[in-house]
């Protein structure tokens, strides 16, 4: 038998076509995207710095990562052309500071608009997931992010060579405000406890001291057997170069090194439905991309504990999320301190109209790795790839070779499928772009 789902609470919409065997369990998972976007058709003979208007366009939660991967995609063409280009450490910072905000209101949102209602639909709770609380903390998020951006979503603000805005001490400390405030309330009203208490948790038994909103989710984790389920292939793989992170790909717990070149994509499986998404694999091989991926790869102690005792379950996914969260917060506010003001702001290269090259620009993005790749003559947009975190996660292919999503939902009911399928925190529209 076969049963359709319509998916919502996610970034856009997909379906998914669930086969269901004799116990009405989940053999095989089909997943579609059925929205087209065609934006590198639309970036496709564009004067190149046009992509930093139409690439942040591409997601209304994720456009930050996706300007940071066009910025560095560019600079990537110059360097790779022989000619200079130049980035103080104030820009990087700043870039990287934003980023990191962008990150952390997108979990926000995820856990208290998402696991949190889904959770306690699924634990057959009657009470009301405080949605609100997500929204709240993304808006000072933003609000920290726009003084430098200027605006979000959909930010323009990083140009080769650097970034536009000159932050003075008046809007630094102002920004430092916006992140104690967001601090103050992740600690009482989602932790109930110090955030650097929280952080030093190097095992999940440290949860049951928990009486909070983090402490609820990480108990409805468990009695909905969520560590025990959603198991993918047991690979992770991060790209990005950040101050926060750390590149690899990992088996189980064992890390290689890794180079993009290798990434490749093919079309997704889609018998029945029309689907514009496509697949990301590195050699040929299905991993893992987000939050649990980058605890992996930093080693980080309660992740690998976790880990040790529930692989890469949905209970490991969501609480490695949950812990990036915290991660960041303190990640922002040493830079936002930490940032030199006598530096200046943008270096610029010579114009890109002389520009003749290839170029590539990879952010780890709130989902995981986002790549985008460009080809430029005389500054002028030839070809434009881009490669979402979830085609890494949410690809669809054949039984013989599932990709992370499928595997993990295969052999569970659908509703724990469901709840498996976001606990990936799915973007359907930067996967159709």
């Amino acid at each position: 038998m076969t049963k359709k789902e319509i998916i919502d609470h996610i970034e856009g919409e997909a379906s998914i076509s669930f086969d269901l065997n004799e116990d009405n369990h989940v053999d095989f998972a089909t997943i579609v995207f059925p929205h087209f976007r065609g934006m590198e058709a639309i970036l496709k003979g564009k004067p190149a710095l046009d992509a930093l208007v139409i690439t942040p366009r591409v997601c209304g939660i994720c456009g930050h990562a996706h300007l940071m991967a066009t910025v560095r995609a560019l600079e990537s063409a110059y360097a790779n052309a022989g000619l200079e280009i130049t980035i103080s450490q104030k820009a990087e910072s700043t870039r990287e500071l934003t980023l990191a905000l962008e990150i952390i209101q997108n979990h926000f949102k995820w856990i208290y608009l998402v696991i949190m209602p889904e959770l306690r639909k699924l634990v057959k709770s009657d009470e009301i997931a405080p949605v609100l609380k997500g929204a709240f903390a993304a808006s000072i998020a933003t609000k920290a992010l726009a003084i430098f951006a200027g605006q979000w979503p959909h930010s323009s603000y990083m140009v080769p060579g650097g970034v536009t805005c000159d932050i003075t001490h008046v809007e630094r400390i102002k920004a430092e405000g916006y992140i104690d405030e967001l601090i103050r309330f992740f600690e009482k009203d989602s932790l109930g406890m110090d955030m650097e208490t929280f952080l030093s948790f190097e095992t999940c038994n440290e949860f049951s001291s928990l009486d909070s909103d983090i402490g609820e989710i990480e108990k409805m984790l468990k009695e909905a057997n969520m560590h025990t389920l959603g198991f993918a292939h047991d690979r992770f793989i991060t790209l990005g170069k950040h101050s926060f992170t750390q590149i690899a790909k990992g088996i189980q717990t064992r890390l290689t090194p890794i180079e993009h070149k290798f990434v490749s994509t093919e079309k997704a499986y889609s018998p029945t439905d029309m689907s514009y998404a496509k697949n990301a694999l590195y050699k040929d091989t299905y991993y893992e991309a987000g939050p649990l991926s980058r605890a992996m790869a930093n080693q980080v102690p309660l992740i690998k504990n976790i880990h040790r005792r529930f692989k890469d379950s949905a209970y490991s996914r969501v609480i490695a999320r949950i812990h990036e969260t915290a991660y960041l917060l303190r990640h922002v506010k040493n830079l936002v301190q930490t940032l030199d003001l006598s530096e200046p702001s943008v270096i610029p290269p010579i114009d890109i109209d002389t520009l003749s090259g290839e170029g590539v620009g990879i952010v780890e993005a709130p989902r995981g790795p986002l790549i985008h790749r460009v080809k430029i003559e005389k500054g002028v947009i030839q070809e434009y790839e881009i490669i979402t975190p979830t085609q890494w996660n949410i690809g669809c292919s054949t039984k013989d070779k599932l990709t992370p999503a499928q595997v993990a939902m295969k052999g569970n009911s659908i509703s724990d499928s469901l709840f498996i399928f976001r606990t990936f925190d799915v973007c359907s529209v930067c996967t159709t772009h």
